[in-house]
């Protein structure tokens, strides 16, 4: 009887274990949105990233590529998995370079401010949740 009750009780720990028990993982919520480049064409920043940081804990952040038509979606890394959202909050966003895309191809540097690629000067922020797609504007260098 004693052993039947250890084996049952190992059986359903290591169900939960390979079920993905979430129960440590905080909740987020969806941002999709679109990033408008004033007197240019959003297409140049496709392949570079959005960047976004909770206010008051830099720990949290979350992230997305920048698409052909300027919009992407941010995700959120939580303790080595990918969270597909972001926690509630108000963040600063600033825009990444990157150096090359997916295919291992050089990308040209973002025509943007370089007041962007920061989260102090870029004068960028969003909400979280979010009601409905986040627009930002750049202007060019």
């Amino acid at each position: 009887m004693q052993i039947q009750r250890k084996t049952g009780g190992i059986a359903i720990a290591a169900l939960l274990l390979l079920t993905g028990c979430d129960d440590n993982l905080p909740r987020v919520y969806p941002v999709t949105g679109k990033l408008v480049l004033a007197g240019g064409d959003a297409k140049q920043l496709a392949g570079h990233f959005v960047e976004a940081v909770l206010e008051g804990d830099p720990n949290v952040r979350a992230s997305g590529p920048i698409g052909p038509d300027g919009g992407f979606t941010l995700e959120t890394l939580h303790a080595g998995v990918v969270l597909k959202g972001v926690r509630e909050g108000k963040y600063q966003v600033r825009i990444l370079r990157a150096e090359e895309d997916d295919d291992g191809k050089k990308l040209k540097k973002p025509p943007i401010a370089t007041r962007f690629q920061q989260f102090q000067t870029s004068g960028l922020s969003l909400a979280v949740p979010a009601t409905g797609d986040v627009t930002l504007e750049l202007k060019q260098r």
